[in-house]
């Protein structure tokens, strides 16, 4: 039995001829590289996972980017809460705003109410947390709660979507 090595990664084997109508001899390549642990497993898992499902995970993304941005803007300029605070209150006055300029539905006002509600709290969270840091206790579980009714109803109306979408075709 001959056995060679290459200075490549991999080691190459040959096995002797054997008796019959073979000519070829029978090269046998093994990898010199460890296989995958179990950990690098669960990681490549989780991460193929999260990519086939990232436009559902896009609230929770987008409050983790909000997060890091107080966090950021709190070290820098905490001042800026002043600005925002002020900013917060757009989203309800755009809502009392539309209900005078048109009718709508019941639905449509009720939609709209809780849009205006949860943007004006985004808005407060924002600038409380700016003012006082977001990794303040009360101001973490706020973004916590925030996070969770955002990523819920952004799953249930997602999921709205694509059943009406299956009704009509």
């Amino acid at each position: 039995m001959s056995r060679r090595t290459r200075p490549s990664a991999a080691s190459t084997i040959h096995i002797p001829r054997q008796r019959g109508g073979r000519r070829e001899p029978v090269i046998l390549v093994v990898s010199s590289e460890p296989s995958p642990t179990l950990t690098s497993r669960a990681a490549l898992a989780v991460g193929r996972w999260a990519w086939k499902h990232r436009l559902s995970w896009a609230p929770t993304a987008i409050a983790t980017v909000l997060l890091v941005v107080t966090g950021v803007v709190h070290l820098i300029e905490p001042r800026t809460a002043w600005f925002l605070a002020a900013l917060a209150l757009a989203p309800a006055g755009v809502w009392a705003w539309s209900m005078l300029r048109r009718p709508a539905s019941r639905q449509a006002v009720i939609w709209r109410a809780v849009l205006a509600a949860f943007t004006t709290a985004v808005g407060a969270w924002f600038a409380l947390a700016v003012w006082f840091a977001p990794t303040r206790p009360a101001l973490f579980t706020a973004w916590t709660v925030l996070t969770l009714a955002a990523q819920v109803a952004w799953l249930v109306a997602r999921r709205m979507t694509l059943v009406s979408e299956k009704e009509s075709a």
